[in-house]
């Protein structure tokens, strides 16, 4: 992984040079026998806060990091949750990580990478006046949306196994369409939408050949009638009766739609919490995500967090899974997705040259 130092540099000429002598490796820097002072002081207690761009209950993209945090804290005792920022814009992104800062959270977590851009210089500001605070952003690549950054010190992310979670999706709607046209609704045309996308796809077209799919990349994140009218447009026109998203407020739209066209004949598979429930009767099972906040909280308490690394979640340390069932999935369509779900974990059910057969098409 490179590092670039570039405008940031005059913020971090102190441990700028020592990032680029480490290498940006955890074994030369953060997993060191001779780590930091700051992170080798045991601590009887610490914060962690979280910074996301809706509403902490919104029943998608925030919720989903407000429960994976509510549920990492329930195993560390030590730690303890700030109150987080909800509906952060863009141009409040830095004013809302320093306000963390000035307090010396041990770990401020952004939700998505939309906020990248505007911490850099709060990052680098704060390894140097606040080395105990720490950065983690989640749906993030080093590689390409940090390049810009001076240091990466104190910094990680985490990133979805896409190729999974999309695979678990589509074997769902593959066997539980009746008509053979799914449908998918992204918030923006982003490189993950595109691969959740591809796989969904190719798997559901593994268990049932005459599978279609009818896809939008630009719904936004918030305009739940758009996803009402495109879902209800796919329906009159195409048949389609199993939907999956990645568009927040969007996908509730898509809900309401599928609802008044029959919940017993009009399915929907929700992301990325566990949505399955008398509020949701459209809803037959979830692709959720866990954002893994626990192994970064573990890595702070060793001393050992940061230097750019990536954390994955995915089906084996139970970052990625699906949740509940609906009464309308029948046990041997249950079976059926547990037989593929070994597979996808092993990852000897799609290969790469599948989902990038999907993507050439898009």
């Amino acid at each position: 992984m490179r590092m670039n130092i570039t405008r940031r540099n005059a913020l971090s000429l102190g441990l700028g040079g020592a990032a680029v002598a480490c290498g940006l490796s955890l074994a030369a820097c953060g997993s060191s026998s001779s780590p930091s002072s700051t992170d080798s002081a045991e601590k009887s207690s610490y914060k962690v806060a979280l910074v996301i761009s809706g509403p902490k209950n919104d029943g998608g993209w925030g919720q989903g990091h407000y429960e994976s945090l509510q549920k990492a804290i329930e195993s560390h005792p030590k730690w303890e949750m700030l109150e987080p920022k909800e509906n952060t814009a863009s141009a409040d992104a830095a004013s809302a990580a320093q306000s963390y800062v000035d307090q010396d959270v041990d770990l401020i977590i952004a939700a998505g990478n939309e906020f990248v851009s505007a911490w850099g210089d709060v990052v680098a500001e704060a390894a140097d006046s606040n080395p105990n605070v720490h950065f983690l952003m989640t749906n993030t690549d080093p590689a390409t949306d940090l390049a810009d950054y001076g240091t990466l010190v104190k910094v990680e992310t985490v990133q979805v196994n896409l190729k999974q979670t999309g695979a678990l999706a589509g074997v769902v709607a593959g066997l539980m369409s009746n008509t053979g046209h799914i449908g998918f609704i992204g918030g923006m045309r982003l490189p993950t939408t595109l691969t959740k996308y591809a796989a969904y796809l190719a798997a559901a077209q593994k268990v049932n050949s005459k599978i279609e799919g009818h896809y939008n990349f630009d719904a936004g994140f918030t305009d739940a009638s758009f996803g009402t009218n495109i879902t209800n447009q796919w329906i009159n026109s195409n048949n389609v009766d199993v939907m999956w998203g990645d568009a927040s407020a969007v996908d509730n739209g898509a809900r309401q739609a599928l609802e008044e066209a029959g919940v017993d004949t009009h399915f929907d598979i929700a992301q990325p919490i566990d949505s399955v429930g008398a509020d949701n009767p459209s809803v037959i099972t979830s692709t959720v995500t866990d954002w893994m906040f626990g192994q970064a909280m573990d890595e702070i308490e060793a001393g050992s967090f940061g230097s750019g690394a990536i954390i994955e979640a995915n089906m084996d340390n139970g970052g990625v899974y699906l949740g509940s069932y609906s009464d309308k999935v029948s046990q041997g369509v249950q079976d059926r997705v547990k037989e593929y779900s070994e597979k996808i974990q092993a990852d000897a059910f799609l290969t790469d040259g599948e989902i990038d057969a999907v993507k050439g098409t898009l």
